[in-house]
Formats: C-alpha cells, structure tokens, sequence
C-alpha cells in the first residue's frame, strides 16, 4: 500500500508534464482544421493566424517601428552627410565622364575652370536640395501602412513558418510551464500523499 501511495507524486508529475506537453503543442497543431463532429480540432495560432498578424501589425507600427521613428533615424547629419557625399561622387563621375567626351571644345571656353565651376555649382545645388529630399522621403514613409506590411508578411507565412516564428520568441517560456506542470504535479501528489497518510 505504502509504495503505490508514495507513486501518486510521480504520477502527479507525469500528468502534470504531459498535460502541458499537450496543451502547448496544441497551441500550433493540427495546423488544418480536423472535423470531430461535434466540434473542430485546429491548433490556437493557426486558427487565429490572421488576428495575430493584424495585431501584430497595429502593435508594430503604434509602438515599436512608427514611420516617425524611421524618419527620426534617417535625418540625422551623418546620414545627410553620406547622402551628400554619394550624390557628388555620383555627380563628380558624369563631370569627368563628359569633361572627357567634350574635353576640346570645354578647353575653348576655359577648360579645367569651367568643369570648377560646374562642380562647385552642382555642389551648392546638391547642399540645397538634401533637406527637401530628406523631407521628401519623410512624407513617403509617413504614406507606408507599416500595419499593412507586417500583416502582409505574416500571412505569406507558412504554418511551419509562423510556427518557427513563434517558437524563436517563446520556446523557453514554453518549455518552463512544461516544467512547472510536472513540477506542480508532483506537489499535488505529495499533498495527495501527506492527506492519505494523516487520514
């Protein structure tokens, strides 16, 4: 009698774990909806997959990635700064492109003053038109439905893929309430046991 009273703790243990082992892997399975008559067997995220993407989009572009964020980080000085140095490189090899496709007739009319002229011109032109870029992409930005993005993506996802998703952010909180089942179980079993050995 004592032994099959002192195996209610791994008993307890067991359902506890297993029952958590079942719950979490319904979470994601059956990933197609099985009808039992009664009622239908589909796992809780891929039955809700396009709740949770729209959720997930609202959730990502109210608090995590707004289009004012973005603009925020891109006009900065640094980055206005690489902006302008790749415009004027870009610029700086047309110039000598056609400095040398028109070279004779440039020299008639000044030759390396005159290509000067049209870089330093170019330049002031380029200094002046970045904050109006950078404003320009600003409003773009601000015209993206990040929302939409993200739900867009997250329903192209495959089940597996969604579940792959998941389980990155997720697997060791999952894998501790597997644990505290089993570990809750056997508490309850010694409970079980302590009531049995008093009464």
């Amino acid at each position: 009698m004592n032994y099959l009273v002192w195996s209610f703790p791994l008993i307890s243990a067991g359902i506890g774990w297993i029952t958590n082992y079942v719950a979490i892997k319904m979470l994601f399975h059956p990933r197609k909806p099985i009808n039992l008559g009664l009622f239908k067997l589909h796992g809780v995220f891929p039955r809700r997959k396009e709740t949770l993407a729209r959720r997930l989009g609202v959730i990502v572009e109210k608090d995590l990635f707004t289009p004012d964020m973005i603009v925020e980080k891109l006009n900065t000085e640094e980055n206005k700064s690489k902006l302008r140095e790749s415009i004027m490189k870009r610029i700086n090899e047309f110039v000598d492109e056609k400095a040398v496709q028109f070279g004779p007739m440039l020299q008639m009319f000044g030759g390396d003053a005159i290509i000067d002229q049209i870089r330093n011109g170019m330049e002031k032109s380029v200094d002046e038109m970045i904050p109006k870029l950078m404003d320009d992409i600003g409003n773009n930005i601000g015209s993206i439905s990040i929302e939409q993005v993200v739900y867009e993506k997250v329903m192209d996802f495959s089940d597996e893929k969604f579940e792959d998703l998941l389980m990155a952010v997720i697997k060791s909180e999952l894998r501790f309430i597997e644990i505290m089942g089993a570990v809750l179980g056997f508490l309850i079993g010694l409970v079980q046991v302590a009531l049995l050995t008093l009464f």
